[in-house]
């Protein structure tokens, strides 16, 4: 691929908790993420949430607030990911699709496991507080 592929992501947060997804596939194969995945050609990027949070998880979401601009080059892969907060609508959290697992933690419990340092980054400053949203979040190689 000789161009940035744009992609979203989904941030639903439960009592200061964040649901996270395992990945089965690369990028970041194995690492706990943020569910999300590419928006597909003609596709509006609201729309893209809702489907890849279906896909991965199992819950219909209602995207609420951009929370993060991510830039990932790395592996072969460059992404431009945009993170929304999403409200879940209905549905039974299921991992599905390239999600190996699905589950919600604390902060306390994200920082001990392996996770992207981009999602680390994003979730520790929109926790924090301290910066206005949208968060730039840079990663390369």
């Amino acid at each position: 691929m000789n161009r940035p592929l744009v992609a979203v992501g989904g941030v639903i947060i439960d009592d200061n908790k964040v649901l996270l997804i395992k990945r089965s596939k690369p990028p970041n194969q194995g690492d706990w993420a943020i569910p999300g995945g590419k928006v597909e050609y003609g596709e509006s990027i609201f729309d893209a949430v809702k489907r890849e949070m279906k896909e991965e998880t199992n819950l219909d979401v209602i995207p609420v607030e951009l929370l993060a601009v991510v830039q990932i080059i790395k592996e072969g892969f460059h992404y431009i990911i945009l993170d929304f907060v999403c409200k879940v609508n209905s549905g039974e959290l299921k991992a599905s699709s390239d999600a190996l697992d699905a589950r919600f933690f604390s902060m306390e419990e994200i920082r001990k496991l392996q996770v992207s340092p981009t999602t680390l980054d994003m979730l520790e400053k929109y926790f924090s507080k301290k910066e206005k949203l949208p968060l730039f979040i840079i990663d390369k190689e």
